[in-house]
């Protein structure tokens, strides 16, 4: 069976990240592009189209009033364009000019018309607003005076034009062609960026491969320094362990000393052998077997009885029987329950309870360890499966193992796909949950 390491799968996630915040970020861009090209496109549609209702306007009006011939505005082959002048009261006083080759009369815009004719935002100045469309535009006497040059001709010479006050000129231009030539490039332009962003996702993922190199061969390097050194250790620190045995017994003076040694010397022996069998988990292969967990784990946990009456804690598990894991290492499955309940044997405080369940869900097997007195504030949950981590529990600061006790755990847990969640409350209890498939 191929196993993937922690590390591995670390790398794979931040792979996974990595393209995301890439793909992410590229999404937003093409986003942006595909609302604001369209956008601005209707935005320059808009003003020249005002812009030529403008020059409509003041060429109606000095047709009106007799200057001009009417015939200076040259709409496009597809373009429709109206003018129509009112008093106030609604009562056409000039015959409406329609500017259109492929519609010259009235009747061509008269939905345009009927729709912009009753707008009610319409009470002085100028009102713009967008129907059928058609950029229609609604403006009293007092504002053509002021904003249009009305009075002007370049054909014969004119006196001044003087608007009556109750005069109200209603516009329309029809930009059909421009709109529906907007929405269809939109639609090209939206395929082709979700192709192209699709086209990416490959290429992204692959070079997030190439940026995570100096990473893997840092950790490549990291574990083969671990590995080595912790081998190499063993033997001087074999050497040491022995001649202060030999210390011990020959020179009682100072026993206290040597005692001292011989147990760091423990704790040190107790750490490398962690560290030879995170090696040997991220790099050995292992042949899974049916293993009966219920039985397993009720033996390990009556290992543990003599120990937690010395201590004082009140002990007790619930194991349901007959829990059959199909494809298991009973080796390791033995490794991370003992770790877990030697964890909670040297953390607990207060009430002194440790309680153990194995129960079968329709998940898989649930195995819980409880204990009270320890906390794991919420920006530590995930930091306590690093190596040599070691968290604050309770009122006990003092170091109470290697720190890769949890981190075996984890790796274990990686290694065969079993999910550990853990849950807390501040100062008052810890429960480990490790659901094995």
């Amino acid at each position: 069976m191929k196993k993937k390491s922690s590390e591995e799968k670390l790398l794979f996630k931040e792979r996974i990240r990595i393209s995301g915040f890439v793909l992410g970020a590229l999404a937003l861009f093409l986003s942006a592009v595909l609302f604001l090209v369209p956008f601005f496109q209707t935005r320059a549609t808009e003003k020249t189209a005002y812009t030529k209702l403008d020059a409509c306007v003041v060429n109606a009006i000095n047709y009106a009033y007799g200057y001009g011939d009417g015939d200076k505005i040259n709409p496009d082959i597809n373009e429709t364009i109206f003018v129509a002048i009112f008093d106030e009261d609604g009562e056409r006083r000039f015959p409406s000019m329609v500017f259109s080759p492929k519609f010259p009369t009235y009747e061509s815009v008269d939905a345009a018309y009927k729709a912009g004719i009753d707008y009610t935002g319409f009470q002085s100045g100028r009102k713009n607003f967008f129907k059928n469309k058609f950029y229609l535009t609604k403006m009293d006497a007092q504002y053509i005076e002021k904003n249009l040059p009305i009075n002007k001709s370049t054909i014969v010479p004119t006196l001044p034009i003087s608007l009556p006050s109750n005069l109200v000129v209603f516009a329309g231009i029809d930009r059909t062609n421009e709109l529906d030539s907007i929405k269809y490039a939109t639609f090209v332009l939206a395929m082709a960026l979700l192709s192209g962003f699709l086209l990416m996702i490959v290429p992204i993922y692959f070079i997030s491969y190439r940026i995570m190199r100096p990473f893997r061969m840092a950790l490549k390097h990291e574990k083969e320094f671990v590995a080595n050194a912790s081998h190499e250790l063993k033997t001087p620190l074999a050497i040491i362990l022995a001649g202060a045995e030999i210390l011990k017994d020959k020179n009682k003076e100072n026993t206290v000393y040597v005692d001292n040694i011989i147990t760091q010397c423990g704790n040190m022996n107790e750490t490398i052998l962690d560290m030879i069998e995170l090696a040997k988990l991220e790099n050995t292969l292992v042949e899974l077997k049916k293993v009966d967990f219920s039985k397993t784990l009720n033996n390990l946990c009556l290992s543990f009885d003599a120990l937690a009456f010395e201590r004082g804690i009140e002990y007790s598990y619930d194991i349901q029987p007959g829990i059959i894991l199909e494809k298991a290492d009973e080796k390791n499955l033995i490794r991370l329950s003992n770790l877990l309940i030697d964890n909670a044997m040297k953390y607990t405080e207060n009430e002194k309870i440790i309680k153990i369940t194995l129960k079968q869900t329709k998940r898989g097997a649930l195995f819980t360890i409880y204990n009270t007195g320890c906390q794991i504030l919420d920006e530590e949950r995930q930091k306590v499966f690093e190596r040599f981590y070691q968290g604050k529990s309770g009122t006990d600061k003092e170091r109470k193992g290697s720190g890769l006790g949890l981190a075996i755990v984890k790796q274990i847990c990686d290694t065969y796909n079993y999910k550990i969640d853990i849950f807390s409350h501040y100062q008052k209890d810890l429960c480990f949950e490790i659901l094995l498939k």
